[in-house]
């Protein structure tokens, strides 16, 4: 399973907490061809391809999926990034100290949802039922792509699989992470964080 967070979004260039309609800079666009390319010279074939539906993310798939010469991708919408309601649009920079302290609380306190939007625990259990069902419903032999966003990969990798390294570190744009396992009975590994090989 290759998890890949989108390319760089204009809403990331400004700050900005990001609804669906956020495009891909033109930095952005540039990283999911490069992305591409390097799965091209790898000579990876992905048997499934899955985004988000949100178009930082689709828009990031479509181009990746462009260079490999791949028709079909699968947008599941329970892959988006959290909802963040009354805050989407917003710069991070101009929310008042009480808003800041209340959208940094909803990380914290899990089960606290954000007016018009979604708790933490909402999205990952849409996040979990979305990796679960596609992995149930692929061969042990499968290779998969899935392009989604930094909530996305965290809710995956620390929350679904316990398996997040212990780091402060967040999901960098268009970032190859590597799920690999033996059968559908052994344990995920992660062998891949943010670009680089990790320890056995």
């Amino acid at each position: 399973m290759f998890l890949v967070r989108h390319g760089q979004s204009t809403d990331n260039v400004t700050r900005t907490i990001s609804g669906h309609d956020s495009p891909l800079s033109d930095l952005g666009r540039e990283q999911a061809k490069l992305f591409g390319q390097k799965i091209l010279e790898i000579g990876i074939k992905f048997e499934s391809v899955y985004s988000s539906d949100m178009r930082r993310a689709s828009e990031t798939a479509r181009i990746i999926c462009n260079v490999l010469s791949i028709d079909d991708i699968i947008f599941e919408k329970r892959l988006r990034e959290g909802d963040a309601g009354i805050f989407t649009g917003r710069r991070f920079d101009d929310l008042t100290e009480e808003e800041s302290a209340f959208f940094d609380s909803t990380i914290v306190n899990l089960d606290t949802r954000i007016p018009g939007g979604e708790s933490n625990n909402e999205q990952m259990m849409r996040t979990k039922e979305a990796f679960l069902e596609i992995v149930e419903n692929h061969p042990e032999d499968s290779t998969i792509l899935l392009v989604g966003h930094g909530g996305t990969l965290f809710h995956i990798l620390r929350r679904t699989l316990d398996i997040l390294p212990d780091t402060e570190e967040w999901f960098g744009n268009c970032m190859l992470n590597i799920l690999e396992r033996d059968s559908h009975n052994s344990s995920w590994n992660l062998t891949m964080f943010n670009n680089n090989k990790l320890d056995d």
